[in-house]
C-alpha cells in the first residue's frame, strides 16, 4: 500500500463518499517528467473500492474532459495542468453512483434567478464568451456575472466582462459546461463544497481498514 508520502500532495479530498461505505476518497497531485497529473485514491481496504475509484475516474473522464493515463491517474490532453477544474471535476464525479451515467454537460443553462438563458460560447483557442439572452438590457444581464464565477472556479483568465480564457490556449468545452450550472450561483456552490469536504482529514491506512 502506498504511503501518503508517495502519493504526492492532496488538493482535494471527500471525506465520506456517501456512494459508497463512507469512505474517504482523495485527489493527489503528481508530476512525472515535469508533467503534472493527478490520481485518486483510498486507504480502504473494503471490497469493491478499488471499482469505486474507477467509477470515479471515468466520471471525471466524461465530465471534465480529462484523459486517463493509464490506472487511476488522469490529466488534461493539452499538457497543461488545470488544478482548479481537476479539484471541481473529481467533486462532481464523487456525488455521481457507480451507475450513473456520466455524460458532458451542455454550454447552455436556465438562470432561475433572473430568467435568461445563459450561453456559452467557444470563440477557439480557450476562449470563451458569456451570452445572457433574455435580459432587457446590459444594465440587468447575468453574463458579467456568470463570467465572474466561471474564472474563479477554474482559475481562468479575464480578456473583458463577459469573455474568459483558459491560460493553455486549448478550449475546454467539459470544463466549461461543467460548471456553468455552478456559477450560476456562486456562493451556493462554494458553501456546498465546504460542506462536501469538511472535515478535511484523510484517515490513516490502519483506521480505513474497516471503514
Amino acid at each position: 500500500m502506498a504511503s501518503i508520502a508517495q502519493m504526492g500532495t492532496r488538493i482535494e479530498l471527500v471525506s465520506m463518499d456517501r456512494h459508497f461505505a463512507d469512505i474517504s476518497i482523495a485527489l493527489y497531485e503528481q508530476a512525472h517528467d515535469g508533467r503534472l497529473s493527478a490520481v485518486v485514491h483510498t486507504y480502504s481496504s473494503k471490497d469493491g473500492a478499488s471499482d469505486r475509484l474507477a467509477s470515479v475516474v471515468n466520471a471525471m473522464v466524461r465530465l471534465g474532459g480529462l484523459e486517463q493515463r493509464g490506472g487511476l491517474e488522469v490529466s488534461f490532453p493539452c499538457g497543461t495542468w488545470h488544478r482548479a477544474a481537476a479539484k471541481r471535476a473529481f467533486l462532481e464525479a464523487c456525488k455521481l453512483a457507480a451507475d450513473t451515467p456520466a455524460e458532458p454537460r451542455p454550454l447552455e443553462a436556465e438562470d432561475g434567478r433572473s430568467g435568461q438563458t445563459i450561453r456559452v460560447e467557444s470563440e477557439g483557442a480557450g476562449r470563451y464568451i458569456v451570452h445572457a439572452e433574455g435580459a432587457d438590457d446590459e444594465t440587468s444581464s447575468r453574463a458579467p456575472a456568470i463570467a465572474r464565477g466561471l474564472a474563479k472556479l477554474a482559475e481562468l483568465d479575464t480578456a473583458d466582462e463577459k469573455t474568459v480564457a483558459f491560460s493553455c490556449g486549448h478550449d475546454h468545452d467539459e470544463v466549461i459546461g461543467l460548471l456553468l450550472v455552478r456559477a450560476l450561483n456562486l456562493r451556493s456552490t462554494l458553501r456546498e463544497e465546504q460542506a462536501a469536504t469538511a472535515p478535511s482529514v484523510l484517515s490513516a491506512p490502519s483506521a480505513q481498514e474497516q471503514t
